[in-house]
């Protein structure tokens, strides 16, 4: 994509990698790995969001989708991107765009990870997070997981 993604975001994938929060946002991998059925990119959900945005009513709040990567969504639909702005991209804010609404907040990736899993949030975003004993699975860990649960096959990944 030509960006250096931001380092927050880096040093969260160093040490947890992509994946879920408590089942239910997707933080997704820079791009896909070859084998790896279950992961999903950056790459792929930015190009995604940014031909929506230019057939539908995103473009209203977005416009043609080329100043944002989205890095991540939820099972209820929205967007959770970052809006390029500044020198860095560590100074990229946090967006979430849902129901035709776009909420901008001040802060990165892990932070805005930490408030939602400690009430911090707006409150109209927290209820989203709303409960306690927060889980992150990597992508590998929940395939495994669904595996034995659904009794689909074993995880043979990396």
């Amino acid at each position: 994509m030509g960006v250096r993604l931001p380092p927050d975001y880096l040093d969260f994938l160093a040490v947890y990698g992509a994946g879920t929060l408590d089942d239910f946002l997707l933080i997704a991998a820079p791009e896909m790995t070859p084998g790896h059925r279950c992961s999903t990119s950056i790459v792929e959900l930015t190009r995604t969001f940014r031909l929506a945005a230019t057939e539908s009513y995103i473009a209203e709040v977005a416009g043609d989708g080329e100043s944002y990567i989205h890095w991540g969504m939820d099972d209820g639909g929205v967007y959770y991107l970052w809006r390029i702005e500044g020198g860095s991209s560590a100074e990229w804010p946090v967006c979430v765009y849902r129901d035709g609404e776009l909420m901008v907040l001040p802060y990165g990736i892990v932070e805005f990870l930490a408030r939602a899993c400690t009430t911090g949030l707006p409150d109209a975003l927290q209820r989203k997070f709303d409960g306690d004993g927060h889980e992150f699975l990597t992508w590998q860990d929940l395939y495994r997981r669904d595996a034995e649960r659904y009794g689909f096959g074993s995880y043979t990944g990396g």
